[in-house]
Order: C-alpha cells, then sequence, then structure tokens
C-alpha cells in the first residue's frame, strides 16, 4: 500500500472565531442608479457582490422595487465576482418584482455573472441581456431622462 505524504508541510485551515472576521475585509462595491425611460430604472453595479456588500445594493435596491417603475435593470456587467449571497437578492428581488406586477432583467457580460446564474439554474428563466440599451430598447415608454443619483 503507497501512501502520499506532501513534500511540505500543511499547515491546518485557520478558521476566525469572530463572525466580522470571517466576512473579510470590506470589499469594493461601486452603485450607479438612473432612470433611462419613465417606465424602467436601471441599477449599475460593479465590483464584487459578496456577503459584506449585498447589504448596499439590498438598501438601494428595495425602494426602486416599490416605485412606479414597471422595470428594474440590474446591470451586473461591472461585477467581477458575484456570490451565493448577491445571487439570493437577485431572487429577492424578482419576487418582490412579481407581487408587485413588475419585472427585474440583468445586465450580465462577465464570466462570473454566466456561471453564478448557470450553477443556479437560472440560465434562460431570467430575461438578460448584453447591454443596458438592449435591455431599455425591449421595454416600453423609452423617454430619456435625468440620472436619479449615484452612489459610491
Amino acid at each position: 500500500m503507497t501512501t502520499f505524504a506532501p513534500s511540505t508541510p500543511v499547515a491546518p485551515e485557520y478558521v476566525p472565531a469572530d463572525p466580522a472576521e470571517q466576512a473579510g475585509p470590506v470589499r469594493d462595491l461601486a452603485l450607479h442608479v438612473w432612470r433611462p425611460t419613465s417606465t424602467a430604472v436601471v441599477v449599475h453595479v460593479a465590483g464584487e457582490l459578496d456577503v459584506s456588500t449585498t447589504p448596499r445594493l439590498h438598501e438601494l435596491l428595495v425602494p426602486r422595487l416599490s416605485s412606479t417603475a414597471g422595470t428594474v435593470v440590474l446591470d451586473l456587467s461591472g461585477l467581477r465576482f458575484l456570490g451565493v449571497v448577491g445571487l439570493e437578492l437577485v431572487a429577492h428581488a424578482r419576487r418582490r418584482a412579481a407581487s408587485r406586477a413588475m419585472t427585474v432583467c440583468l445586465v450580465d457580460g462577465p464570466v462570473c455573472v454566466d456561471r453564478a446564474l448557470n450553477a443556479a439554474g437560472w440560465s434562460g428563466t431570467i430575461p438578460t441581456y448584453a447591454t443596458v440599451e438592449e435591455a431599455v430598447v425591449d421595454m416600453p415608454g423609452r423617454r430619456r431622462e435625468s440620472p436619479l443619483h449615484v452612489i459610491g
């Protein structure tokens, strides 16, 4: 019987006791909101959407799901990482929008978004576009308006 011994010693995995330390350092997340039409709100998300940054998006997104807009476009094209908590927020947004007869659609782009959507089994189940322009053209009420505000 052959046994394998690593050539370099392996240190035991460090598991921090403090939950804040487990979450790791605060990641960067940039959020930008605007209304390209009278019936749509676009939320551009850039950076890393993980356990430490998702609450910021949640705080920004929930009021948009209670607005008079018929569609919320989540532009995820600027993400470098999309974690499970971010996917859970997308699912929450879809449920909340559906209860108000609203639509949530996505702008994807980076491989991390496609992989996360595929892993969740959502490919083809959420309206997804290559660009914000495509998403906006595909909805009614395309009158251009000024940006709402910038956060981040």
